[in-house]
Parts: C-alpha cells; structure tokens; sequence
C-alpha cells in the first residue's frame, strides 16, 4: 500500500559531528572556502533501493535546531520493486518494517542511543504516498479510463482560480512513454494517474529510476508484468496537513482507520461523486440553506442565482460534507463524473492474487523482513552475528550487511562519539585485536573462532 514516505525528526542543537557522516558541497565565494550539506543517499541493505536522508537547520527559541529529513521509497527499500501492492490491510506491518529501517539509517549517519530514541519518539510524516491499481477489461478501455479522468481534472484546473476550487494544477502527459496525470491540491496533497506497464517500457531517465528492481526480484516478475497493461494506477500523495486531520500526527498513528481516513477525505476533494453527500444544516447559515434546499428540489440554482452566491454557498455547503451545487462542470462531458470516481475507487482496486502475495510486502514476508531488520540493527551497533545454519542463507546475509557497513564506513569510525556504542565497548575493540582492521566482524569468523577453541 506505502510506496513512499517521509518523515522528519530532530537531531538536537547543531554540533559538528552532526555533518561527519553526512555529504557536503563545497564552494568558493570571495575567496573564502564555504560548505553547505546536500542530500545524502544510502541504499537500503535490503535491495539496495535508494534513500535520501537531508540535514536542515532551524533556529528554535534562539537554538540552532538540526532536523534530520528522511525519504524511504518503502516498497522497494523492504521487498525490491514497487510494480504492485497488498492493501491497507498490511499497512501495520510496512510501518513496522519502515521503524527497523530507519534505526538503521539514523545508525549508519552517526546518532548516538539518546539521539535516536529522541528522533523516534518526536519524528513527524510529511508524506504518504498510499498507492493501489483498478482492473480494465482491455488496453483500449484503460486508455478510454485515462482519457477521462484527464477531461475531467482539465475541467477542474479551469476552476483552479476559484477560492472554492480545491485543485490547483493538473498536469497531462501525453508522449511516446504513455499518458500520465499529475494532479496538485491547494493544501499540497497531490494524485498520480498513470499505467505502470508504460512507465516500466519508458526511456526517460527519471521513470527508470521510479522503476527500481533487485536482481532477486527481476526474474520473479517477470511473468507478472504484462497483466499490468490493462491496469490504472493511483496514487494518492498525503500532506502533514491531511495527515493531521486524520489523526496521524505520529508514524505510530498510520493503520488502516487513519489511512482510509486520509484517502477518502482526499478522494472527496476530487470531486467525482457527491450526489448522495448529505449536509449538515447547523453548519450553513441562511443563504446557503436556501441555496441547498433549492437544489435539492431540482433547481438549477446555477442559472437563477448570481455568480457571487453560487461561489460563496458552494463553497458552505462543500464545507458542511454537501453535495456540490456547481453542475456546470458536469454537463460538458459525454460520461458521469460519479461512475468514473467509483471505478477508480479504492474499494474496486484489483485485488493482489494468492500466489503474488510472496512479492510484496504481507503478512507471508513482512516476519522475514522484520527478523533480517532486527539482525542487522544488531550488527551495525554492536557487531553481534545472527546464528543462521544454512550456509547458503548466512553467506547472502553476510554478503548483503558486509555491503552495507562498507558503504557506510561503518566500523571505520576515527572516534567513539561516531557511533553509538558505549566508551567502555570503543576502549575494549581499541585495546584488543586488531586483526579485521577496525571492520565489523564477517560472518563466518564466529565459526572459525569455535573451530578453533575445539582443535585447542
């Protein structure tokens, strides 16, 4: 269901090892050297997805305040492709999966154990991208489905002056690479429409990196990709304002109740469908009651009452969970705006098939992904091996989290306040053997340490 998220936490008051681990760009004005920290990305020790961590600085009653800002395309960072998802029912499970990972991210930039319980317990979502599919019957019929979601948000983004309006741009794409719709809110949520299928064949460079695929995944779907051509996608993109009036002011707080919450309330300000809204009249005041109830009675209040008024009811009434009395929009289109909303609705998304459930993140994979997050949380903090009896398993561990802690230089670090291990434990691996030259530990030298001890 999560196809991104972001969220964002303080450090603490800035100091300067909070820049040690992260990356900088460095440039001359006047002749005097300056720096400035960019974004830095790590690759998830999982698939090797891409995240962006961003450093920022804000003054808080007088203190400069570092606030460290993560971006986490969640299903290709925990299972290795984002072609497909399960529904809102696992959205619990991702989330706990996305609380391992970001330890291990605010881990590899540097925090110390304070640091990281202070940043989980205060961090803050600015972003969900929630994301699901609606099943055509044919190529042709989910380009006739484009076709008129497109008409109808154009329709809109002619409104967009209005202050009743809710939409503010719609941007249609329409090339070689397929059709694509990016719709922009006032409040600064934001709806993508589009066919997977095509972006997959796309060549521009940025739908290729929206395409992210392990090479454990790649054969595996293989087989799945051509059902995606007769697919429409949808993906909604929650803002920390929707999120809050959700009741999501916390990661904690994201399940199915609050998430469902977040996309109705935003399918509503689509527009599709509200005939069957029914107002509540101790919110309208007298005008707009007389506007409402004229309506209801089958007036087209748009011809027989001034402009100024339809703007302002309509605006009330909107406001009050009614129905919208502007029918303008309606009458240019040669299909029923209500039909197209219900087929693109959550509630009539293609339902992911049994045997797809082992490719995405489930209740079947998500005890895995959780128990490799856990082993390597323990790994990159305190060395600790996991005990895995099949070879094969424990050299792909070993392979996937060696990688990891070289491209973090973890285990590398000059100085014991780099890492978030205790003194005492820096001044014990300092003073012992230095035979790994400051590496964490391979997994298989536990193994030749009790060879060892039983040829002794």
């Amino acid at each position: 269901m999560l196809d991104k998220v972001i969220i964002n936490g303080p450090w603490g008051p800035v100091q300067s090892h909070h820049l040690r681990r992260l990356a900088q760009v460095s440039y001359h004005r006047f002749l005097q050297a300056k720096a400035k920290q960019t974004t830095t990305y790590i690759n998830s020790p999982l698939t090797g997805a891409q995240m962006e961590v961003v450093y920022r600085v804000k003054k808080v009653a007088g203190t400069n305040m570092g606030y460290v800002q993560i971006t986490i395309p969640v299903a290709t960072a925990l299972i290795g492709h984002n072609r497909f998802h399960a529904g809102l029912e696992v959205i619990r499970l991702e989330i706990k999966c996305l609380e391992l990972l970001v330890k291990i991210l605010l881990v590899s930039i540097g925090m110390t154990p304070a640091e990281i319980r202070h940043y989980m317990k205060m961090v803050r979502p600015q972003l969900l991208e929630l994301t699901w599919h609606n099943q055509t019957a044919s190529v042709d019929a989910r380009k006739a489905c484009q076709n008129r979601i497109n008409d109808l948000m154009r329709t809109k983004r002619g409104l967009s002056s209005r202050h009743d309006a809710l939409i503010d741009d719609a941007e249609i794409n329409d090339s070689k690479s397929g059709v694509s719709l990016k719709v922009t809110f006032k409040n600064g949520d934001g709806y993508r429409n589009y066919n997977k299928a095509e972006q997959i064949k796309s060549r521009r460079k940025k739908a290729r990196a929206e395409n992210f695929i392990s090479d454990a995944m790649r054969p595996k779907l293989a087989t799945v990709t051509p059902a995606l051509e007769v697919q429409v996608r949808n993906e909604l993109l929650a803002c920390e304002q929707t999120l809050r009036e959700a009741g999501i002011q916390h990661p904690r707080d994201i399940n199915t109740k609050t998430a469902g919450a977040a996309m109705e309330a935003m399918w509503d300000s689509m527009g599709f469908d509200d005939s069957d809204r029914v107002a509540d009249e101790s919110q309208l005041n007298d005008s707009a009651k007389d506007t409402l109830r004229r309506f209801l009675a089958g007036e087209d209040v748009t011809e027989t009452l001034p402009k100024y008024r339809i703007s302002r009811d309509r605006k009330a009434i909107l406001d009050a969970n009614g129905p919208d009395i502007d029918t303008r929009t309606k009458k240019r289109f040669r299909f029923n705006p209500a039909n197209l909303g219900s087929q693109l609705h959550y509630k009539n998304r293609w339902r992911l098939p049994d045997e797809l459930r082992d490719f995405v993140v489930s209740e079947r994979t998500a005890p895995a992904i959780m128990e490799e997050l856990e082993q390597g949380l323990a790994f990159v903090t305190d060395a600790e091996l996991p005990e895995i009896a099949d070879p094969e398993k424990r050299a792909a561990w070993n392979q996937r989290w060696q990688r990891f802690a070289r491209e973090e230089w973890l285990g590398k670090l000059s100085t014991p306040e780099d890492t978030w291990k205790e003194t005492a434990d820096s001044e014990d691996s300092d003073s012992g053997d230095s035979e790994n030259g400051g590496n964490l530990p391979d997994a298989g030298d536990s193994e030749q340490r009790e060879d060892r001890d039983s040829d002794s």
